[in-house]
């Protein structure tokens, strides 16, 4: 007997068992492919220091304490030795901690703290010491400790003992929406820098911010820095640096900079015409040097362009800043200087070959793995040139 004529339905039991094997595997093959797709399709995961997954683990150790209340630890011995796991990690496009050198980062490579170099000039021994190749911070896990000279910041009194990278940066962007202006930040800052009313971090002895983070924008994914791929400031990143120095913006023996500083019609012009010693034929189009960066003067990150290549405008608002002549992090040159300020001509700039303490590409990595005396000649005289043209 039939389905069909106890149900009126035309399906008998032999289609009712067929259709059942047929959807069961059916419903086999969709998971299966509900699996591969999620294995092999990229998925919207977010950031780390945006509270994706792993986002407490990655720093600190979960566990329960005798009382069984919930306490973090951190994974490093400190909270910089802590950053380091991953921003020391060999061959990731944010390492700013290398092996060599070799991390051409627009902050500056750490590494250089570890390194100092001697030569004699005109029988005269001279130095370039680690200490005075950037901030000194404590990373006991890697072996970098605390300025062995200053005890303090230059022009302010936030403590070298308690310098480290939550000095500046905020790991858990707890000082919200100062700048909507970054690319990698929980708050919304540049590169997670602290903001008004950030402490400098828990060591810093009751430092508060008393600026905003920068406005600034870079490429999230690619931090090498070059004349078409750089950080694009926008304003504010010298007030920020007065956070710790605080006097540098208001002494009147320092070179100007910051959001007043502006660079006139002809400085402006100054920049754009300089290709180097002697060469004065340079177009704005083309004019940008990572070696010598400005401010635009902007508050608005949908106007800022981390690949142009552009000088500034003549007559516009772009300003010269701390980050101009300075790196952020550090620098193979003495007082963290995007070049040497030291010599006389750039191609007698130390590190080079033959200095005591120079090791592998030392000479190579100190100008980003540019060849000085290719690019600009064996006379390129001081960067500061770029504005004042006066070589």
């Amino acid at each position: 007997m039939t389905i069909r004529e106890n149900m009126k339905s035309d399906v008998t039991v032999t289609d009712i068992e067929h259709r059942a094997l047929t959807g069961n595997s059916a419903y086999i093959i969709f998971i299966i492919l509900m699996i591969v797709t999620a294995l092999v399709l990229p998925i919207n995961v977010l950031a780390f220091h945006e509270g994706g997954e792993g986002y407490c683990e990655g720093c600190h150790v979960l566990h329960q304490s005798d009382g069984g209340a919930e306490t973090y630890t951190l994974k490093g011995s400190d909270p910089s030795s802590t950053c380091l796991l991953c921003h020391a990690e060999s061959g990731q496009y944010y390492n700013v901690l290398s092996n060599d050198g070799s991390s051409y980062t627009p902050g500056g490579d750490f590494y250089w703290l570890t390194r100092t170099f001697t030569w004699t000039d005109n029988f005269i021994l001279s130095s370039s010491e680690g200490d005075k190749h950037g901030h000194n911070i404590v990373a006991s896990d890697y072996g970098l400790m605390d300025d062995s000279i200053l005890t303090s910041a230059p022009g302010g009194l936030y403590p070298s003992s308690a310098m480290g990278c939550e000095s500046c940066h905020d790991p858990h962007g707890t000082t919200d929406g100062d700048n909507a202006g970054g690319s990698v930040s929980a708050s919304g800052n540049y590169r997670l820098l602290g903001g008004i009313g950030y402490n400098g971090g828990s060591q810093a002895y009751g430092n508060t911010f008393k600026y905003p983070a920068p406005v600034a924008v870079a490429d999230p994914d690619n931090w090498t820095e070059t004349d078409y791929n750089h950080v694009a400031y926008g304003s504010g990143m010298s007030e920020w640096c007065t956070n710790c120095h605080e006097s540098f913006l208001s002494r009147g023996d320092i070179h100007p900079s910051g959001n007043s500083a502006k660079l006139n019609k002809n400085t402006s012009s100054n920049y754009n015409a300089y290709i180097k010693t002697g060469t004065i034929s340079g177009d704005r189009a083309s004019a940008y040097s990572s070696l010598v960066p400005f401010e635009l003067g902007i508050d608005d990150i949908a106007f800022l362009d981390p690949y142009s290549t552009s000088g500034p405008d003549p007559g516009k608002k772009a300003n010269v800043m701390c980050l101009t002549c300075h790196r952020a992090h550090a620098s193979a040159f003495n007082l963290i200087g995007r070049w040497d300020f030291q010599v006389t001509f750039l191609a007698d700039s130390h590190p080079m070959q033959g200095d005591g303490g120079v090791t592998g590409n030392d000479e190579f990595n100190s100008y980003y793995g540019r060849d000085i005396i290719a690019e600009f000649g064996p006379y390129q005289r001081q960067l500061c040139n770029k504005c004042h043209l006066q070589d």
